[in-house]
């Protein structure tokens, strides 16, 4: 995931605050087109913007549902604030470069997909309960903006294998991360974050290459209880990750012609621990997972606009003799814009194919356990940005053979999510 620092643009002082409050039109227009919900502060966050402080306080909120399947019905909630500041020492010190970066949050809820079973969570939200400081950094920008090296306390799936449309979806191996990663080799997550470091080559901007090793913790949330010990247990994961920016628009140039900008990306991680086959009961050292991303822009109806309709595929692999789930597929499309005077809203729809693995299957076989084969799930899905720091969610999901097992019979999910930027 690329980190994205929002700038903020001046809102004039605090006299003219109060005198848009005496206008209700004024207000109202301010209100709608404001990026906080809170606004400028009377001027005070657009002063530490200037100074290189940026800072917000993003609240998420779901309900989801199983209206139809599963082992029962399940009705359930899940909200997260998270609050973020972010330094650029450039601005504030002269220190050109080096930037400062520091997220916490809370969270809480009940897990669908832990209750339903499913291998593709329905939420890209859902972990555990938790009050941590989930990452913090250091950056120093080399050679005008070609290198990077970042240390401090990040998650590997906030950055390597993220869908760039992913976040017009719920479902986790799109919202978030590829489906199993931890479970498959331990890779680090939000909120339960791990020490890391980080070195990151863009040579242009059509291509970059970057490294990260971090600590492959694997119970996080026991070993670092609030994410402030640091905690460097079990052994070390190496990520790394390659990306092609094809047909972008110039941001510098005066665009008068249509541009479909394309995102591909390769990937691996590898942990270099110990893993067990389920079915001889060997303990070997290692296990890795490689990936494959497109993200195609393929219609746009104005020129230099967004709106239109993107695509995307994702396929994931890691071996058969030590990962339960072993490879899966997405593959889906968006269309921004749709609707006469909702430039911003999306119109989302996916698939997600997730396979066990055969050894797995022989083991369970052997033990007189079901003999499982591939959950099959889509979404349905419509953001509403009603304003630039309010979003309305509403979402349908349907799953084919629940957890990949036939017996349990498919599900029917309907969802909504509401998310707020103070």
């Amino acid at each position: 995931m690329v980190l994205v620092i929002l700038g903020i643009p001046s809102r004039g002082s605090a006299q003219t605050t109060s005198a848009s409050l005496s206008t209700p039109n004024s207000f109202l227009g301010d209100l709608m087109t404001r990026p906080y919900a809170f606004g400028d502060w009377g001027g005070e966050r657009s002063k530490l913007a200037e100074r290189g402080v940026t800072f917000d306080f993003h609240y998420s909120a779901e309900l989801l549902a199983n209206v139809s399947g599963g082992p029962k019905n399940y009705y359930t909630g899940w909200g997260r604030l998270r609050g973020t500041m972010d330094i650029d020492f450039g601005k504030l010190k002269g220190w050109n470069g080096l930037t400062f970066h520091v997220t916490g949050l809370w969270q809480f809820g009940a897990n669908l997909g832990a209750d339903l079973g499913a291998l593709a969570n329905p939420s890209g939200l859902v972990s555990a309960h938790a009050t941590r400081l989930d990452s913090f950094w250091l950056q120093q920008g080399l050679f005008n903006g070609k290198l990077f090296l970042k240390a401090g306390q990040f998650a590997g799936q906030d950055f390597y294998g993220i869908q760039p449309y992913g976040g017009s979806f719920l479902q986790e191996p799109i919202d978030y991360a590829l489906g199993n990663l931890f479970a498959n080799v331990y890779e680090s997550f939000d909120p339960a974050a791990t020490p890391a470091a980080e070195i990151r080559v863009v040579p242009n901007p059509h291509f970059y290459v970057k490294a990260a090793i971090t600590a492959a913790n694997r119970n996080p949330y026991a070993q670092d209880t609030n994410g402030f010990h640091f905690a460097i247990k079990n052994n070390g994961e190496g990520i790394y990750e390659a990306g092609v920016v094809t047909h972008a628009a110039d941001p510098q140039k005066d665009v008068r012609e249509k541009t479909y900008p394309g995102f591909y990306r390769v990937g691996a991680t590898y942990n270099s621990g110990q893993f067990t086959n389920p079915l001889t009961q060997v303990t070997s050292h290692g296990n890795y997972l490689v990936y494959v991303m497109a993200n195609q822009a393929v219609y746009r109806p104005l020129a230099g606009s967004s709106q239109g309709l993107d695509s995307f595929f994702t396929y994931y692999y890691s071996p058969t003799d030590v990962d339960k789930l072993n490879s899966e597929t997405t593959l889906g499309a968006r269309y921004i814009g749709l609707l006469p005077h909702r430039a911003s809203d999306s119109l989302g729809a996916s698939l997600i194919y997730s396979k066990i693995s055969d050894t797995f299957n022989a083991a369970y076989f052997n033990q007189g356990l079901p003999v499982l084969g591939s959950e099959k799930a889509m979404e349905l899905t419509y953001l509403f940005q009603i304003t630039p720091w309010w979003v309305l969610q509403p979402d349908y999901q349907h799953y084919w053979s629940l957890g990949a097992n036939p017996k349990s019979g498919n599900a029917s999910i309907l969802g909504f999510r509401v998310s707020v930027l103070f």
